[in-house]
């Protein structure tokens, strides 16, 4: 029996990669997580929604830590009892994305998803990028910043993103080879570059 579709999108601050796979999910009719897998983790490691919002991608430990995550991890083991707070959130959220691959298409916006994930059958993984005008210009309008409010918010949303992805699975941030395919979402648009990725996961749900 064939698993069920994951596309899981991995994206740069102001690129529109949770726009784009919000409405992904809604043209295939297929499950969106992005924050509701904050609730869901919560739920199972008894952390509160507010500190895990506010500290999933924040590296602040050290080596031994980070082994000792990567450890368990590794094992299936998880009891945050015996591990720091950053890696009892990561592991949570690890296992609720393996929960819902194993039960329902889905699109899974952000935190380590394609690697996770990695070798698992009808998972499309994605990277949607942009070029650094777009996205200031982007976030300006989104939030009513000024640029340099603008630029600062990419800088640090782009930095914790790419330290928290290290982190966890010891890869570049949006190196090419960690995915099937990167999309510059400027260069086509948000509503085509829907369009392509729609198209890609129907051909991944034919063969």
């Amino acid at each position: 029996m064939k698993n069920p579709l994951i596309i899981t999108i991995g994206r740069e601050y102001g690129s529109g990669g949770r726009q784009i796979g919000q409405a992904v999910a809604e043209r295939l009719g297929i499950s969106f997580y992005d924050k509701k897998i904050i609730s869901l983790a919560a739920e199972k490691s008894g952390l509160s929604h507010e500190f895990i919002a506010n500290n999933e991608q924040r590296v602040r430990n050290g080596l031994m830590q980070n082994l000792a995550a990567s450890a368990a991890y590794s094992s299936g083991f998880f009891s945050g009892q015996y591990l720091p707070l950053s890696e009892s959130i990561f592991i949570s959220q690890a296992q609720v994305i393996r929960d819902i691959a194993a039960k329902e298409s889905a699109v899974i916006v952000g935190r380590c998803a394609d690697y996770i994930l990695a070798g698992r059958e009808n998972t499309v993984n994605v990277f949607v990028h942009a070029p650094l005008e777009a996205r200031i210009k982007r976030i300006m309008e989104l939030y009513h910043l000024d640029e340099a409010a603008a630029m600062k918010a990419i800088s640090t949303s782009d930095k914790e993103r790419g330290n928290h992805y290290f982190r966890y699975t010891d890869q570049k941030w949006g190196k090419a080879q960690n995915y099937d395919i990167c999309v510059n979402s400027a260069l086509m648009g948000i509503d085509k570059t829907v369009e392509m990725l729609v198209s890609m996961a129907n051909i991944e749900e034919r063969v």
